[in-house]
């Protein structure tokens, strides 16, 4: 394809990208789409365009925390942005440069700080010099990565990519509306570098976390008590644990299981809600590991989801396995084939697979 051109200051032509569009229909999995859209934009000098942003939804358009993201990202990188409103049907993104820097966003109308941080970061790593990100927001709330998954976990495996990030929990905050704080270091990223993570080899170690905020009963403790019994009982395994107990805004509580292998690593982290049982949460994530064991994955499915991103920016390609193919996964596949990046997934729909991403 022969690139658009357009007049420079200086009156000659230079290149111009050609718009990549995508659908925003889908209600499901918009924030992730667009999440996955921004980082690869912003990293590769790309613009693209959604549309019909959750045309079919009672409440269509752009929702506030995805124009937080936006605007975060368009920060980083000096984009022109067209249509970064709360619900906005349609998004034009035109990446410039990214810079690095220190930077910091609040999340006013809610929101998950470790997505925000997460689609930032990625574009920052590319640049020439360091970067710091400070968010305030949540920084455990479901259906979203938590602090501890992304620091203890995720930071580990990117950095078989060359990706160096350091993560600070400043305080914890377990509800939408919470101010809660983390900040975020990342090193400028060393690229083209692969990853390979088709086989995970013998289990080295399990450790666990079972943290609370403001918590005036030993939640922690019934939390860790009950995964150690299920996971005693099921492979008779002794785990270590920390039991901290976190600055909040607000009450709440989480565990986080993490899986050591030869090869690789497998992690779970799941919070607390009001009706659930501390005991109950505890054996769940307990049974979370116990089930990965039983496969041949080597990472976790939320990790395979959040890798495709890293792995088509490393520019060097890889592949990895996971217990079960996710419509995110097949989301970001999807995206990443746009962006000209060679992306694959193999396997049905819940069932194990892979994810095979080529060099660019």
């Amino acid at each position: 394809m022969t690139p658009r051109r357009q007049a420079t200051r200086e009156g000659g032509l230079r290149p111009v990208a050609p718009l990549i569009l995508l659908d925003g229909s889908e209600a499901s999995g918009t924030g992730y789409m667009l999440r996955t859209a921004l980082a690869l934009s912003a990293a590769s000098g790309e613009p693209f365009e959604m549309r019909c942003i959750r045309d079919r939804e009672a409440r269509s358009g752009l929702l506030p925390e995805h124009v937080a993201v936006i605007r975060a990202t368009a920060f980083a990188c000096s984009a022109t942005v067209n249509g970064a409103f709360d619900g906005s049907p349609d998004l034009r993104f035109q990446p410039g440069p990214v810079s690095a820097g220190r930077f910091r966003f609040e999340l006013a109308t809610g929101g998950a700080a470790s997505l925000l941080v997460q689609t930032v970061l990625l574009p920052l790593a590319t640049a020439e010099g360091e970067s710091e990100i400070a968010v305030t927001g949540a920084t455990h709330l479901p259906g979203s990565p938590p602090f501890h998954y992304l620091s203890s976990h995720w930071s580990r495996l990117v950095r078989r990519l060359g990706l160096r990030i350091r993560y600070e929990l400043v305080r914890a905050g377990f509800h939408r509306r919470a101010s809660g704080e983390l900040r975020a270091r990342v090193e400028p990223w060393p690229r083209p570098a692969s990853l390979q993570l088709d086989r995970r080899g013998d289990l080295v170690s399990v450790s666990g976390i079972s943290g609370t905020g403001r918590s005036r009963e030993p939640i922690a403790e019934r939390l860790r008590d009950a995964a150690q019994k299920r996971l005693w009982e099921a492979k008779r395994l002794d785990v270590p644990w920390e039991l901290p107990d976190y600055p909040s805004a607000s009450p709440g509580s989480f565990v986080h299981l993490e899986a050591l292998f030869e090869h690789s690593r497998a992690a779970w982290c799941l919070l607390g809600e009001p009706d659930e049982r501390p005991e109950a949460l505890g054996d769940r994530a307990a049974r979370h590991l116990l089930a990965f064991l039983e496969s041949d994955a080597a990472v976790d499915a939320a990790a395979a989801d959040q890798l495709a991103v890293p792995m088509a920016l490393a520019r060097g390609g890889g592949m990895l396995t996971t217990p079960s193919v996710t419509a995110a996964l097949e989301r970001a596949a999807e995206i990443i084939r746009r962006f000209g990046v060679e992306a694959k997934v193999s396997g049905r729909m819940g069932g194990p697979g892979s994810l095979e991403v080529g060099r660019c």
